[in-house]
């Protein structure tokens, strides 16, 4: 694993993680290990992103890669977000081989937790705290929109980012950026940022852990990608029989 001490989870989103862990098969970050022979400089660096790093111009590029990269393959993708002591978090995998789909969604602020099936039958939301199902069977669901996360797209602004080691993601090279701080920050809300942005060579973002802020807030975000071609998406054990 490479060593990111600065992205320490507050207690409360290591509980929600720990119970997503054992309910959805939260990813983790294991699977990243240094590449000595390989360097920043040869890294093959997809469209919209460089060893300088990432600027306003090249976001929309870049995230457009990252959503070509997974929309059409089998993978598991976690969306954290964390402010004022409480935390969203959403878990999304595909199966793109068997067509089917799943997504968990955790709110602490408003006491939500909701298991989302998809297959070719239709869709079918479980809450967890009620114990009430939802089904819509032969509602025609899109891939694509539940796949993909909202909510990518801001905390990638305006950062200072540089490229300083290549890592292994899910046993392909990618490189890893240390989030400096802000660009301009006069002219944006947060005037401090750290973390990182890992992002793998065949385009799509497999990590970032950002927290920006000033002296009356702190935001963070953590993102992350596993399973990328291989997830799998069992029938959960609520669903009815047939």
């Amino acid at each position: 694993m490479v060593n990111r001490p600065q992205d320490a989870l507050p207690a409360i989103t290591l509980a929600v993680v720990i119970l997503l862990a054992g309910c959805a098969g939260v990813p983790t970050t294991d699977h990243q290990t240094q590449t000595p022979d390989s360097t920043v400089e040869n890294f093959s660096y997809p469209p919209g992103w460089s060893q300088e790093g990432i600027t306003v111009s090249n976001v929309s590029t870049a995230l457009q890669t990252h959503s070509e990269a997974v929309k059409n393959t089998s993978h598991k993708s976690r969306l954290v977000t964390i402010s004022g002591g409480t935390n969203q978090t959403i878990v999304r995998t595909l199966d793109a081989d068997a067509g089917t789909a799943e997504m968990r969604f955790v709110d602490t602020r408003y006491g939500t937790d909701s298991h989302t099936y998809y297959n070719a039958d239709g869709v079918y939301k479980y809450d967890r705290i009620s114990g009430e199902l939802e089904q819509r069977p032969g509602e025609d669901w899109e891939r694509d929109r539940v796949a993909s996360h909202e909510g990518l797209r801001r905390p990638l602004l305006s950062l200072e980012i540089n490229a300083t080691e290549t890592v292994i993601v899910e046993g392909t090279t990618a490189v890893r950026y240390t989030v400096t701080g802000i660009r301009d920050p006069d002219f944006v809300p947060a005037n401090t940022a750290t973390g990182h942005i890992i992002v793998a060579e065949e385009g799509y973002i497999a990590e970032y852990n950002i927290t920006r802020g000033n002296e009356k807030f702190t935001h963070q975000t953590i993102y992350d990608v596993s399973e990328f071609g291989n997830a799998t998406v069992p029938r959960p054990a609520w669903m009815p029989e047939k």
